[in-house]
């Protein structure tokens, strides 16, 4: 039987890195007006009033609806001026791709399709029983994610649609990972490192203590995330 030397056997555990999916929490710009005057002035007025949801997270800018025509560096010009950190671009023509590719952004795609309306084999609930530990991923790209346990400290849960835990939110809850608006997150017990929906996010520390603890739904409205205790 042949011995590995300790020299080997250092470099079989001597890993110097390993590769985890995770998914990085971003504030999402929906931009429908080309004019960096305009978007700066705007944010401006955001800062006043959500200073540190801005702050704390990349920017993901949605060109989507602005003219393939329009520059993204006075947009990056913006957000530099506003020591905001501009993180990339979803959407857009490929010549605004080429161009957030020179400006050291990364180009993120469109919005994820929807099924088919007479194809309901592609969205449906995902059903997971027991808690969800720390460290572990949850991922659910087509539908609701439904919990039924609770969702420990250190871990993630994503869906594209709602999410339901029956059961203490204290990790990480993550719905309409693909852009949709209307979903929303509820939880019997909310102590969650941090919540968003389709984008927009709120960590633990901008969270009312006085909902702390309490049954919970997370949606949004007029962009604006709300945490109301269920019945509401």
């Amino acid at each position: 039987m042949a011995y590995l030397s300790d020299k080997s056997r250092l470099k079989l555990v001597s890993i110097p890195l390993k590769v985890k999916g995770t998914f990085i929490p971003a504030t999402l710009l929906e931009l429908s007006d080309e004019d960096p005057v305009r978007i700066e002035e705007a944010l401006t007025h955001r800062l006043e009033s959500e200073a540190p949801l801005l702050t704390q997270a990349p920017i993901v800018l949605e060109v989507s609806q602005l003219p393939e025509s329009a520059p993204l560096a006075p947009l990056q010009q913006v957000c530099e001026k506003l020591s905001l950190h501009l993180m990339g671009i979803r959407g857009g023509c490929e010549h605004q791709q080429k161009e957030a590719r020179r400006l050291g952004l990364v180009c993120l795609g469109d919005s994820r399709p929807k099924p088919a309306a007479n194809d309901d084999r592609q969205y449906r609930a995902k059903v997971h029983v027991g808690t969800v530990r720390g460290g572990q991923q949850l991922v659910h790209e087509s539908g609701d994610l439904v919990i039924i346990g609770s969702v420990n400290a250190g871990s993630e849960v994503l869906a594209s649609g709602n999410i339901h835990i029956y059961g203490a939110l204290r990790g990480r809850a993550l719905a309409g990972i693909g852009g949709d608006a209307s979903v929303r997150i509820f939880c019997q017990a909310l102590h969650a490192e941090l919540v968003s929906i389709a984008g927009r996010y709120r960590p633990s520390d901008a969270i009312a203590e006085d909902i702390l603890g309490q049954a919970c739904q997370v949606w949004l409205e007029d962009d604006r995330l709300r945490l109301d205790p269920l019945g509401v």
